[in-house]
């Protein structure tokens, strides 16, 4: 079989309440079946963009949100593999945290199911697949301590 590499970069999107953290996460419709899976906001680089331009624009194109600030310190990353179209595909997701102070979205139909902002510990039980929930624990441990 054949196999090909592929990258994206997304941006995990938080707000602070007064209940803690929340972060957003949206049902994107699957470009393998027809299926939605729950997922941090993400997509490829178009052009010359990169990799923090690359993950705001796929925010405000699939949500309509901005960020308001990148939290510098950490990098998230997702890898996984599938198979599309009789190829292997090597998937590897670089993630951005963003903070979001700015909550009106708006969904693109196409991408988007819908969206929903989860406290840490519902968004561990929401997302979908075990490698996405894995990557997960490490930024509800950094935001645990991250006083916004």
């Amino acid at each position: 079989m054949k196999e090909k590499t592929d990258k994206s970069f997304g941006i995990i999107p938080a707000r602070k309440t007064s209940a803690g953290w929340e972060v957003l996460l949206i049902e994107q419709y699957s470009k393998i079946g027809k299926n939605t899976y729950w997922i941090f906001p993400k997509g490829h680089a178009e052009g010359s963009e990169l990799p923090l331009e690359s993950a705001k624009r796929e925010l405000l194109e699939e949500t309509g949100l901005q960020v308001q600030k990148i939290v510098p310190e950490v990098l998230f990353s997702l890898g996984y593999t599938f198979v599309f179209a009789g190829e292997k595909i090597i998937k590897t997701v670089d993630f951005f945290l963003g903070i979001i102070t700015e909550f009106e979205m708006v969904l693109d139909p196409y991408e988007v199911q819908q969206a929903k902002w989860y406290s840490l510990d519902e968004a561990l039980q929401r997302l979908d697949y075990a490698d996405t929930k894995n990557m997960f624990q490490e930024v509800q441990q950094f935001l645990q301590t991250y006083p916004g």
